[in-house]
C-alpha cells in the first residue's frame, strides 16, 4: 500500500512542477486571445497555441517518464495518466488566479470592448446574419444586440471568469490526460 502512496506522492510532485510551465504556457495563450481580437494575426497563433496545449500536456508527461524509468523500463497508462491529470488540474490554479487578478485589477473592461469591436466589424456583422447569431443575441438581450451582450458579460465577476479555468479543466481534463496516457505507456518489452 505504501508503494502505491509513495507513486502518488512522487507522480504529485513532478505535476505541480509541470503544471506551472502548462499554467504560463496558458496564460500567454489568454494572453494571445486578447491581441487576436484587435490583431488578426495573432488569431491563428491563438488557434496554434490553444491546440498545443494538449501536445505540452504530452511532452511534459513524456519528460516525466524519461526522468522516473529507465528507457526499457515499462510505463504504465496509470501514471501517465495520473500525471497528466494532476498536471491540468494545477495548471487550471495558475489560470484561474492569472485569470482573476487580470480581469479585477488591469483590465478595465478592455478585453470586452476589443470583443465587442470584434464583433462589430462588417465581416462579422455578416455572419452573425447569415447564421441567425444576431437574432439569438437580440432574443438574449431584449433587443440591445451586440453591446448588450458586451454589458452583461462585464456585469459577470472576474471569480466567475476564474472557476470558469477551474470548470474547463475538470471537463477536459480527463480527456487530454487519456490521450497523454496512451501516447506515454510503454509495455515490458523484455521476454
Amino acid at each position: 500500500m505504501s508503494s502505491s502512496n509513495e507513486t502518488i506522492k512522487h507522480t504529485n510532485g513532478y505535476a505541480m512542477q509541470h503544471g506551472i510551465v502548462l499554467g504560463l504556457f496558458a496564460c500567454l495563450t489568454l494572453a494571445v486571445f486578447k491581441w487576436s481580437l484587435t490583431y488578426p494575426f495573432f488569431s491563428m497563433l491563438f488557434t496554434v497555441m490553444l491546440l498545443g496545449g494538449p501536445v505540452l500536456t504530452v511532452v511534459l508527461t513524456r519528460k516525466y517518464r524519461s526522468q522516473v524509468v529507465a528507457p526499457q523500463e515499462p510505463f504504465s497508462f496509470a501514471c501517465g495518466f495520473m500525471h497528466a491529470l494532476f498536471t491540468g488540474f494545477y495548471a487550471s490554479v495558475w489560470v484561474a488566479l492569472f485569470i482573476f487578478v487580470y480581469l479585477r485589477y488591469f483590465d478595465h473592461g478592455s478585453l470586452f470592448a476589443a470583443y465587442a469591436n470584434s464583433l462589430e466589424t462588417p465581416e462579422m456583422k455578416a455572419w452573425m446574419q447569415q447564421s441567425g447569431m444576431e437574432a439569438q443575441v437580440n432574443l438574449l438581450t431584449e433587443g440591445q444586440g451586440i453591446q448588450g451582450l458586451v454589458a452583461a458579460m462585464q456585469r459577470v465577476g472576474a471569480a466567475t471568469y476564474a472557476s470558469l479555468a477551474l470548470y474547463g479543466a475538470f471537463l477536459v481534463g480527463p480527456f487530454v490526460a487519456i490521450l497523454s496516457g496512451l501516447l506515454n505507456s510503454r509495455r515490458d518489452r523484455r521476454f
